[in-house]
């Protein structure tokens, strides 16, 4: 459960909050399971707090620093989270159907069996984050970079991957059933497996990309 004296901090608003964390820079925050609903945490710092389970759904997280956070199971559902830094967080098994990620850092993050569906994610930085098994269904991806990502048996049907970098991505057992990924540099990639069926692959580059045999 969350520590309640960290969330009375958090409810006296970004200064004080940000000033606490300077303060008592060795401690971690903890706001496992607490109930942030709507809640506007723009520009806090939440760097390797504890948010596991927490409920963050429609919260106002635009440009907060989220580098390093625990988010297991966190709802972030329809959240805004706008150039936010989530690098290196964990996101295993999180909702953010619905949530705007739009240039957000989620590099090296774990977003293992996490809930995207319909996430905005247009031009967001995916280098080298765990995405397997994740359901991104309908989300949009557009100019993302997903270099070196590992999206192993992720559901991505229907999404959009128009122009994005996909370049030594693992797709291995992936479903893109009709995804969008016109002109999307997949060089060395890796799509053993993957359905892609009724994919829109147009000017795509595949070179040295890594098919079955029978889809060669």
């Amino acid at each position: 459960m969350a520590n309640p004296e960290h969330v009375s901090v958090l409810q006296q608003g970004v200064t004080a909050w940000n000033q606490w964390r300077e303060k008592n820079s060795d401690l971690r925050p903890d706001l496992g399971h607490a109930d942030l609903t709507g809640s506007n945490l723009e520009l806090y710092n939440l760097i390797n707090t504890n948010l596991e389970q927490a409920n963050l759904a429609g919260a106002d997280l635009r440009n907060a620093l989220l580098k390093d956070a625990y988010l297991v199971g966190a709802n972030l559902y329809m959240s805004d989270l706008i150039e936010a830094d989530l690098q290196g967080a964990c996101l295993q098994r999180a909702t953010l159907a619905g949530a705007d990620l739009y240039k957000s850092n989620i590099a090296m993050a774990d977003l293992r069996q996490a809930n995207l569906v319909g996430a905005l994610l247009r031009r967001v930085n995916l280098v080298e984050a765990t995405l397997a098994y994740a359901n991104l269904t309908r989300a949009n991806l557009f100019q993302a970079n997903l270099h070196l990502a590992d999206l192993k048996g992720a559901i991505l049907q229907e999404a959009i991957l128009e122009s994005a970098s996909l370049i030594e991505a693992n797709f291995e057992y992936a479903i893109l059933i009709a995804a969008k990924m016109v002109k999307a540099n997949a060089r060395r990639a890796n799509f053993s497996g993957a359905n892609l069926y009724k994919a829109e692959m147009d000017g795509m580059d595949l070179r040295n990309a890594i098919f079955d045999e029978t889809e060669k």
